[in-house]
C-alpha cells in the first residue's frame, strides 16, 4: 500500500504534535502545511528542521489531489466549514474540537461527514491517556462491578497567555461555551466510561472573572440510561494547577483519583492503592497521546473500521455538551437526544 499523505491546517502547538504524530507513524507523510502566516509558517518549518511544504490557504490544500489526509487545528469557529470542505473533497479528517458552534451547524457536519465516507477523529485526545485506558480495562473486567456513580471535571485556568484566549476562551463568537471549549474532554470521559446519558441538569456562573462572555464555571448532574448518576463540571477561573478530576464508586470498588480500592480482586486491601501509570495531569500539549490517537486513525483508514472517535461518537459527545449548555441557558432538566 502508498503510503497516505497528509496536510494539516494551522501550525500552533496542537499542530506542531500532530505533525511529529504523523512523521512517526510508517503509513503516513507530512505533505503540506498552511498557517496564518505563510512567512512566519516557513520560518517555524525552518527552526524545526522539517521539510513539508507550506501552502497558503486552507483551499489550497483541499484541492490538493494527492492529499488524502487534512488535519484541522484553526480556530473554532472555522472548524464546520473547514470539515465540510474537506469531506467534500473527499479527505479524510482529523479535526480539533468543537465541530460546530451551535447544534444546527454540528448536524450539517455530521451529515457531510457521513455522505462523503471518509475517515473522522476528533481531538478529544485524553481518551487515549494511560490512566484513562487502565481505568477502561478495569471497568470492562468489571473490577468495579456494577458503576452507579462517576465523576469528571475539567479545571483549567485560562488567560490571555493562551494564543487562541481571545477566539476560543472568551469570546463567545469564537468558543461558544465553556462545554465546547474545554470541559468536553470531561464530558467524553464521562460517556467514553459511563455510556450513554438520558438527562442533563446543569448551573453556569461567573464566579470572579468579568472577561468572559459566557459563564467560565459550570456544574451539571447527569442520569445514565443504565440507571447511574454523575456529575460533571468545568471551570476557567480557578486560581489553581491544571486538574482533571476523577471520582468512581461501583458495586466491587471504587476509584478516586490516582488510588483505588477493590475488595474482591486485593483481598487484603486494607486502603487505597495507587496507580502506576501517567495521569492527565498536565495541560500542556506536548503531554497529552495525540501520537495514539494519529496511529488509530491511521489503522482505522488502512483497515476500513470505525476510528475511535469517529463521527457518530463525535457527535454524541458534542450533543451532550450542547444539553449542558441549555439547561443553563433554560434553568431546566434536558432530555438527550436533543431535538
Amino acid at each position: 500500500m502508498k503510503k497516505l499523505r497528509a496536510g494539516v491546517f494551522g501550525f500552533g502547538d496542537v499542530a506542531v504534535e500532530y505533525v511529529k504524530a504523523l512523521r512517526e507513524n510508517s503509513h503516513v507523510d507530512v505533505a503540506a502545511i498552511v498557517g496564518h502566516d505563510p512567512i512566519r509558517t516557513r520560518e517555524k518549518v525552518g527552526r524545526l528542521g522539517i521539510d513539508i511544504k507550506v501552502l497558503d490557504t486552507f483551499e489550497q490544500m483541499v484541492q490538493q489531489k494527492d492529499i488524502d489526509i487534512i488535519v484541522i487545528t484553526s480556530p473554532h469557529f472555522m472548524h464546520a466549514q473547514e470539515t465540510m470542505l474537506a469531506a467534500q473533497a473527499g479527505k479524510h479528517i482529523i479535526c480539533e474540537k468543537p465541530i460546530g458552534m451551535d447544534f444546527q451547524e454540528m448536524k450539517r457536519v455530521h451529515k457531510a461527514v457521513k455522505a462523503a465516507g471518509v475517515q473522522f477523529q476528533c481531538g478529544m485526545v485524553l481518551r487515549w491517556n494511560p490512566y484513562i485506558e487502565t481505568l477502561k480495562n478495569m471497568i470492562g473486567r468489571g473490577m468495579f462491578g456494577d458503576i452507579f456513580y462517576m465523576e469528571f471535571d475539567y479545571f483549567h485556568k485560562l488567560t490571555s497567555a493562551w494564543n487562541g484566549f481571545s477566539w476560543g476562551g472568551q469570546n463567545r463568537s469564537g468558543g461558544p461555551s465553556a462545554s465546547l471549549v474545554a470541559g468536553i474532554h470531561a464530558v467524553d470521559l464521562m460517556r467514553y466510561l459511563g455510556g450513554e446519558v438520558e438527562d442533563v441538569y446543569a448551573n453556569g456562573t461567573c464566579g470572579h472573572r468579568t472577561d468572559f462572555e459566557y459563564p467560565p464555571t459550570y456544574i451539571a448532574t447527569l442520569k445514565f440510561k443504565n440507571g447511574a448518576v454523575g456529575k460533571t463540571s468545568c471551570s476557567f477561573e480557578t486560581e489553581s494547577p491544571y486538574l482533571v478530576n476523577s471520582l468512581i464508586h461501583g458495586s466491587k470498588g471504587s476509584v478516586v483519583q490516582d488510588r483505588f480500592f477493590t475488595k474482591e480482586i486485593f483481598p487484603g486491601q486494607t486502603g487505597w492503592q495507587k496507580f502506576e501509570t501517567i495521569m492527565p495531569d498536565s495541560g500542556a500539549v506536548s503531554h497529552h497521546p495525540f501520537r495514539f490517537l494519529v496511529n488509530d486513525f491511521i489503522d482505522a483508514i488502512v483497515n476500513e473500521r470505525p476510528s475511535m472517535l469517529n463521527i457518530d461518537e463525535t457527535y454524541k459527545t458534542h450533543e451532550l455538551c450542547m444539553a449542558i449548555d441549555t439547561s443553563i441557558a433554560t434553568n431546566g432538566k434536558v432530555t438527550l437526544p436533543l431535538a
